[in-house]
């Protein structure tokens, strides 16, 4: 081969290299990575500042603290979750919930996170309950701020397109917007007459979170001379949600200030995108976890030697399942049976962090 053909075979190769791998960098979805011990920051992704991301812990069979007499944790955040829906959209918010009454699958940490990081909102506020301490625990996430550059005020390593971080400390780059938050939310909780107590705490999954992102749990109110009001009272549900919603939205001026028509509309189309995408992603994570459960049942169900999900294990799982059911109405009319009060994985842990404050 000649010099100038073998030169210029060469910048072909070079150049169909640098397409195949710009190519491959654009095919990678948001929010999705090879490493899934890794997160991805962006400069493109702006804050929807109209958007509330609500993510009511446990769900599924994961019951959480157990509050009274067959009142479960899950529940109860479920309805707290429900009247701040109630009170964000009212004061004109949109809102992503990471689950929803009706659906009652069990996600992970993980899946919660991946929501939220989807919808870039505004401000994320995990949501626990417990029977013990008083008033309204807030709790941000215990990782240091990223190392600041104080000339200029900015971190020194500035975010670029796809820029990995490790997942554990995805809410680094926004604890100081996190800890503001907490400010806003901890003065307007004073100025209500709610007791507060104020911490930082390894709660998951707040340190998997690239939002201004607080957990929030609410404990009973102490009335002076009578007994305390309990998590499950509904006017005292009602009277937190006001307060956080008022909360909010002197959070949304403070970063937001001079905001015009035409930047709400654009920030309200925005807001709708990601609230999209982040349903899409809940979707998805839901439908992942009633397969999982299935393919759980299924083995759990097959008898010795039959491989799961084959005919013959799909009829003993029947089987079985039937005999199941029977039992269970019998030890049901027996008076002898009672609903799970114990929590499992990552969201146990939070829950017993928790509660221990």
């Amino acid at each position: 081969m000649i010099p100038s053909r073998k030169f210029a075979a060469v910048l072909l190769a070079i150049l169909a290299g640098a397409a195949a791998a710009a190519f491959y960098l654009r095919a990678q979805p948001q929010g999705q990575n090879a490493n899934p011990t890794q997160a991805q920051t962006s400069a493109a992704l702006q804050m929807n500042r109209n958007l509330v991301v609500l993510d009511p812990a446990h769900g599924g069979p994961d019951t959480g603290a157990t509050l009274g007499d067959k009142i479960f944790e899950k529940d109860v955040t479920l309805a707290i979750a429900a009247r701040m829906r109630a009170t964000l959209t009212a004061a004109g918010f949109t809102v992503v919930s990471t689950r929803d009454v009706g659906s009652d699958t069990a996600l992970t940490g993980d899946q919660r996170a991946d929501i939220a990081n989807r919808a870039h909102a505004l401000a994320c506020i995990v949501i626990h309950a417990t029977a013990s301490g008083s008033g309204v625990h807030l709790y941000t996430s215990a990782l240091p701020p990223p190392q600041e550059d104080s000339s200029a005020n900015l971190p020194l390593i500035p975010r670029v397109a796809f820029v990995p971080v490790p997942w554990e400390q995805a809410q680094a780059a926004s604890v100081s917007q996190s800890l503001r938050l907490a400010g806003e939310l901890s003065a307007a909780l004073g100025n209500a007459n709610l007791p507060l107590l104020a911490g930082r705490e390894p709660v998951r999954p707040l340190d998997n979170l690239q939002c201004p992102a607080v957990a929030l749990e609410l404990a009973p109110l102490p009335i002076a001379g009578s007994d305390a009001t309990p998590v499950t009272d509904g006017d005292y549900q009602q009277r937190a949600a006001a307060t956080l919603t008022a909360a909010l939205q002197a959070w949304h001026n403070d970063v937001d200030p001079s905001a015009s028509n035409s930047a709400a509309t654009g920030a309200a189309d925005s807001a709708a995108a990601a609230q999209a995408a982040a349903q899409s992603a809940r979707a998805s994570a839901e439908a992942a976890g009633r397969a999982a459960a299935r393919l759980a049942a299924a083995k759990a169900h097959a008898p010795l030697g039959v491989p799961a999900g084959s005919p013959a294990a799909s009829q003993a799982g029947s089987q079985s399942g039937s005999s199941g059911q029977a039992n269970k109405d019998k030890a049901n009319s027996a008076g002898k049976t009672s609903p799970a009060s114990t929590s499992n994985g990552s969201e146990a842990n939070a829950s017993q962090t928790l509660g221990s404050q």
